[in-house]
């Protein structure tokens, strides 16, 4: 705080010094009276110097000042000297942004000395005292001693001249240079003031203001010609355009700066697109000036320089919101304003130039920054209010979210209590429902399996008495049979060699067994056997599919074979398909054992088999 205020006491000091300085230099004499200059409408190119010198189409000025416009024409002025008063003194024209100056001394109609001075002037640092360019009068004895210029230039053509001896034009010289020293001095004090609060703070606002001090600054420095101390001199390209140039960046940095510090993208949202405008215009006008259209660049940034007016009612705006430091900026902006109208005015030919007119500009923008510093402290000032007010609103944000943290919480958890509760009572209902449900189903699996049984039970019960009659009748076959035989056997066992009727006895043997046809009850009791046998088999394997297919397996999961379920289950519907369809089926070898519920598996193949011979009833086999 202390720091700041000695930089804006310095400055304060400095404005009284430059007050004092410009009162000093208000005592100039122009000859701006004496000025003559030529009709455009003439071709000077196609006239030789000395011609144009003797043309009979001079105009006289009788402005102390002479305001040749703006135009990318070449001008012609000429003046008259006094030989005899005004020889060996220096000629000075107090514009250092002429583009191209050449003076030509004429002595009695014959050109003497000419000198190249002006922007693009290779010589003109090393021939001129100071920044501005001068021309010696010569020491001759001449009855008519004319100088006379040829200009160019792609800014205002505004010709305050002098004639003054050495020592004044030197002294003067210096007193502009301490003058300016000091501005730029401030200038960099603030700049680097400025960078260093950005850094410490972060603040935005810093940056761009130094960036506006730098560009202002600049500008000074470039229109009073302390550009040739920068050996720009060597870039004839830049140094054409460098006035462009920083006028451009000057307008652009304001932009953001104004829009940044005012803060327009909130309190005056149409400004803030109003000054985008702007800025995209500045750019424009930059490109002409890279292109060489540097009249139509520098009209461009005059249309342009418009847009700080409006800087006026956007602090106006943003300061009856309630933003404390528009107050400053508004007064800072509004002797800115009035300084560059002078310098507008002044290069326009509205207004004299004077030594007040032409040093309104830095004389205004050393005001401004002085104030722009209170604007930048104030602005702090505001955050700091903001930013607590910010801290007290959060705080009070906190405590009311706290507040309806805890509320909800208990509401929340009652809730989930009462939520809770009902979820208990409804798993439990559930939970006895679904016992309810798998024991039904159950049931319901063993009722239909039961039924299934039952259907089939008639069928499988004539499936079993066909091999069992079979048997039977087999049996009863074969006791004859067995009969027969026991008779041979029998008379086979009462025959002795020993015995004397040996050969009747096996007579009546042979008799008998031709009787019996032993031959083929043999085959016979052979082939009952073997019915026998299918019989049996067939019996047992109905036995076993039957076993495999009504087994009480409940919910239980066991491995089994899926061929010996789909057998048995074939076995079980035979009876019952026999009428309806021919089953055919081919299932394959060493298929692994499944973990399955088999009495369940056995129920959906029975319902599958049975579902598909009863689609099929009517049809042709």
């Amino acid at each position: 705080m202390g720091c700041s205020i000695r930089i804006r006491g310095l400055r304060t000091a400095w404005i009284g010094v430059f007050l004092a300085m410009i009162s000093t230099v208000g005592a100039q004499e122009f000859i701006g009276t004496r000025v003559e200059s030529l009709d455009q409408s003439l071709t000077p190119a196609l006239m030789g110097v000395e011609a144009v010198a003797l043309s009979e189409n001079w105009s006289a000025h009788t402005d102390r000042v002479p305001n040749l416009g703006l135009s990318d024409d070449v001008q012609w002025i000429r003046v008259i000297l006094d030989s005899k008063t005004e020889n060996g003194m220096l000629l000075e024209i107090q514009n250092a942004g002429i583009d191209e100056l050449t003076g030509y001394m004429i002595c009695d109609g014959k050109v003497t000395a000419s000198f190249e001075r002006g922007v693009i002037a290779s010589s003109h640092v090393e021939s001129t005292m100071g920044t501005y360019p001068t021309f010696p009068i010569p020491l001759t004895e001449c009855d008519e001693l004319t100088v006379l210029f040829r200009l160019k230039s792609s800014k205002p053509l505004l010709l305050p001249m002098r004639i003054a001896g050495p020592r004044e034009i030197i002294g003067d010289s210096h007193q502009r240079d301490v003058l300016f020293a000091a501005y730029f001095g401030v200038i960099l004090v603030m700049l680097l003031y400025n960078l260093f609060l950005f850094f410490s703070v972060g603040d935005r606002s810093y940056l761009e203001y130094s960036l506006f001090i730098l560009m202002i600054g600049g500008t000074q420095l470039v229109l009073n010609g302390y550009t040739s101390y920068l050996q720009i001199q060597s870039l004839p390209w830049l140094n054409l355009r460098i006035t462009h140039f920083f006028g451009v960046f000057s307008g652009l940095t304001t932009i953001v700066f104004v829009q940044n510090f005012l803060r327009l993208s909130r309190y005056v949202p149409w400004l803030h697109k109003l000054l985008n405008f702007y800025f995209v215009i500045y750019l424009i006008a930059f490109v002409l000036a890279i292109f060489g259209q540097l009249i139509w660049s520098y009209n461009v940034i005059n249309f342009c320089a418009a847009a700080i007016f409006f800087c006026i009612p956007g602090s106006i705006i943003t300061m009856r919101k309630g933003y404390a430091p528009a107050k400053y900026f508004l007064l800072a902006f509004t002797i800115f304003i009035i300084a560059v109208l002078v310098f507008v005015l002044k290069d326009s030919g509205i207004i004299p130039y004077n030594a007040w007119t032409f040093f309104a500009l830095p004389l205004g923008s050393a005001i401004e920054m002085v104030v722009l510093s209170l604007a930048l402290a104030s602005r702090i000032n505001q955050l700091k209010k903001e930013s607590a007010i910010a801290r007290e609103e959060q705080m009070r944000s906190l405590q009311l979210n706290e507040r309806l943290v805890r509320e909800q919480n208990n509401v929340l958890e009652d809730r989930v209590k009462s939520r809770t509760a009902d979820l208990e009572e409804m798993n439990s209902t559930m939970r006895a429902t679904l016992e309810e449900l798998q024991s039904a189903q159950q049931q319901l699996v063993q009722s239909e399996k039961l039924a299934s049984i039952g259907q089939l039970t008639a069928g499988i019960a004539h499936e079993l008495n066909n091999p069992i009659n079979f048997v039977s009748s087999s049996a009863q076959s074969l006791r004859r049979d067995f009969e027969d035989l026991n008779e041979v056997v029998d008379a086979v066992k009462t025959l002795d060699p020993a015995m004397e009727d040996i050969g009747s006895k096996v007579e009546a043997l042979k008799s008998k067994l031709a009787k019996l046809d032993i031959d083929f009850t043999q085959r016979e009791i052979d082939e009952l056997l073997k019915g026998i046998e299918d019989g049996t088999m067939r019996t047992s394997e109905i036995v076993r599919g039957l076993r495999i297919f009504s087994r009480m397996d409940g919910d239980n999961f066991i491995q089994a074979q899926v061929n010996e379920l789909i057998e048995s289950t074939l076995i079980v519907l035979r009876s019952n398909l026999k009428d309806v369809a021919t089953v055919r089926y081919t299932l394959a070898d060493n298929l692994p054992l499944v973990t399955c519920q088999p009495g369940r598996l056995n129920q959906v193949f029975m319902n599958i088999i049975t579902n598909a011979a009863q689609s099929m009833e009517g049809l042709e086999r």
